[in-house]
This record gives C-alpha cells, structure tokens and sequence, in this order.
C-alpha cells in the first residue's frame, strides 16, 4: 500500500503543484483539506502518514492544528509550509513534533528532501516493528511447534511403552484435537467384511456421531483410505457436506498405515469454529496417524503372542511330562503341574524368577544355563530330588528354551 500525505492549504494552486508535480510522481496516496479544520478532522479520520501542513490558514493555523492532534494523542509526522522570513515560526513548530519545514515560494528539490527527512524515522519505525512483529511471529510459531513436539514425544513414548490400545488411541486422538486447536476428533478402523469404517476411539463427538459407521465407497474418509492420501477441506462461507451424515466448517483426514496396508482413518474438525487447517497441521496429523498405527500394530503382535501363550500353556499343563520355559537370561516363563511336583514346588514361581532359584542340583543347572551348540540337547542325570532324570532342552525362534523332564 502507497504512503498516503495530507496537504492541508488554502491556495489552489500550492496544492495542485504539490499534488501533481512532486508527490503523484513520487507514489503518494494524496489527501487535500483547503483548511485548518478540515484538516484536522481528515487527519483523526485519514491517519495519513506525512502531513504538509501550511501555517497561515482560515479558521486554524497550521500550529493550532498541530496542537489540536497533540492534545488528542495524535502523532503523525508533519512538514510546515510557511513563509519567507518565518524561520522563528518554524522553529517553535519543531516542539509540537513538525519534522521539518519549507518555505515558499518552493522549490521541487527541496521538498522532495524534506518528505524523505520527515518520513525516515517513522519509515525506519515501521520496518523496525515489522522486524519486531516478525520476530514475535516467529517465536510463537517455535513454540507451537516446540509444543506440539513435546506432545509428540509423549505420544510416542505411550506408543514405545503401552500395550493398552484403547488407552494409546484415545491419546492420541486427544493429542490431536489439542495440538491442532480443532473442535471435534475421531479414530475410524476398517471392518473389511463390511466394507465400513467404523468409530474406535474420539474426542468431543456426540453419541450418535460415534455409532455411525460410514462405507468405504461414499466416504471422504472412504476415500482417504483408498487413495492413502490425506484430504482437506478448508473453512469456507458454506457450510460442507462430507457425506458422513454431518456438517462442518473444516476437516483433515489422514490414513492410517500398519505394515503397508491400510487400517483406518483418523481426522480432526471444525463444526463452528471458521478456521481452516494448514499443511503443517496435516504433517502433524500424519505424525500421530503413525504413532496409532504402531500401537494397532504392536496390540495385535501382543494379542497373537498372548493366544499362542495361552495355547503353549493349556498344551503344557495337560502333559504328563515335566515342562520349563526359559526366557535367554534363564528366567522362568511357563511351568506345568508336573514340573511344580518333580522340584517340589507348593505354587508357581513368580514371573520373571531365576532357574537358579528352582533347581539346586549344580550338574542339571549348568546343563539348563549353558549355550546349546544345537537346537536341541539331552542328558541324563542321577538322584535329582531323589529322581533319576531325562532331561531335553530344545532352543525355540526368539531364543527361550523349552525343556521336558522324563523320569526314569
């Protein structure tokens, strides 16, 4: 935008002259007032920013009207025409703030020099705030963004550490809506015998939101899953329809993606609020759509490992055979009632306990605790706890070892 200048004279022709030969050439917005009055009162209203101001005036003089703006708080930097021989004039004119002065008749050149004195300092103010709103700009932005890492690390230590996926999802959908200031959020998990998305875990959503399941084939999430792609409808004077059964102001969609496949979708949206979400925003979204389908990942690694667990351990209590598990440090996962009777055990060890603590003979526990050459070994060992025993140690994929213990 132009610099705007107020010439307030009553000559015509010291107007035009100014208006047409000096400041139009010079890129100045122009504003005339042909009295002190008037020019008082386009001054409150226009806030020009140079104001060349003439000293012997109708109604108000230049200096009347200069303490006029002063005594409303008004500083606007201002040039005083006056006329030969006025110096003294002017010179009391410098203490209401007049940044210089010319006299008529003029002369271009001299005008021209005194515009860029007067505006120097305030054009040099305004750069300097510019820099300084730049600068605060900036610094909010950093920590925003520091901010919105912080709740990222926190996200993705949950993710590291929790095997409670309803606990991780619903943080990480509260994270969302927190991070990106949105109104509502959702998590949205693909039921693939129905081709639907349906509801997993949301923030601000009202019942009936929450049990809608939407289809993959008529959906913006539908399509975000499809594509692997985020979508992103900005604020807008209309509302939108997002063929979800609902109406909002603005939305992103992100997909969720485990093990290359897609799972899901997780979003965030604007009911009320007109605001529109950046691209800075979705990087943030995406951030946590990674995060979620970790933990899906991870739950569903858990909840395999759990089943086979619990098989080994129902195939390992109704065994005849004395059976031990070994993690690699020879702590003890699994033991049957069998094992518990052979070592004369009134309970099962606690999680995690040493075989050392179970098995006192010295030649069966340093054949239990050493490294196997092969993935499976056996020994026979006399009078342990009164036994003669067979004993097998098989090595199995993560490294445990199982063992079966035969008497003889």
């Amino acid at each position: 935008m132009n610099e705007r200048v107020l010439i307030v004279d009553d000559a015509a022709d010291i107007r035009e002259f100014l208006t047409d030969y000096i400041l139009k050439p010079m890129d100045f917005e122009v504003i005339v007032a042909t009295n002190g009055v008037m020019g008082l009162e386009m001054a409150i209203a226009h806030e020009p920013d140079l104001m060349i101001v003439d000293q012997q005036m109708p109604r108000l003089t230049g200096l009347e009207m200069l303490e006029k703006l002063r005594e409303r708080g008004i500083q606007i930097p201002a040039i005083l025409a006056t006329a030969h021989g006025s110096e003294e004039t002017a010179v009391k004119a410098f203490r209401l703030g007049v940044r210089d002065y010319v006299i008529k008749p003029f002369d271009s050149q001299d005008v021209i020099n005194s515009i860029e004195r007067a505006l120097r300092e305030s054009r040099l103010q305004n750069e300097r705030d510019q820099l300084v709103q730049q600068l605060m700009d900036k610094n909010s932005e950093l920590q925003r963004r520091a901010q919105e890492l912080n709740v990222l690390y926190t996200i993705g230590k949950s993710v590291a550490t929790s095997l409670d996926l309803e606990e991780v999802l619903h943080r990480v959908v509260e994270a969302a809506v927190y991070i990106i200031g949105a109104e509502e959020g959702t998590l949205m998990l693909l039921d693939e015998e129905r081709g639907e998305l349906y509801v997993r875990a949301s923030k601000n959503l009202d019942e009936a939101t929450e049990s809608t399941r939407r289809p993959v084939t008529d959906s913006l999430a539908g399509k975000v899953l499809q594509t692997r792609r985020p979508i992103v409808v900005g604020a807008d004077t209309q509302w939108t329809r997002t063929h979800t059964a609902m109406l909002v102001k603005s939305l992103i969609y992100v997909p969720l993606i485990a093990q290359e496949k897609p799972i899901g979708v997780i979003g965030v949206t604007n009911r009320i609020k007109n605001i529109s979400f950046d691209s800075d925003d979705t990087r943030t979204l995406s951030a946590l759509a990674s995060y979620a389908a970790i933990a899906i990942n991870n739950a569903n690694i858990y909840s395999q490992i759990s089943r086979e667990r619990h098989l080994l351990r129902t195939s390992i209590d109704h065994t005849e055979s004395a059976v031990l598990v070994l993690d690699t440090q020879y702590r003890v996962l699994l033991v049957n009632e069998a094992a518990q009777k052979l070592f004369d055990l009134t309970q099962p060890p606690e999680a995690g306990q040493s075989i050392k603590d179970l098995v006192k003979d010295k030649q069966l526990l340093m054949f239990l605790t050493q490294a196997q050459a092969t993935d499976s070994e056996s020994a026979t060992f006399d009078n342990v706890n009164g036994r003669s025993l067979h004993v097998q140690a098989s090595m199995i994929a993560d490294g445990s070892k199982v063992i079966y213990f035969q008497t003889l």
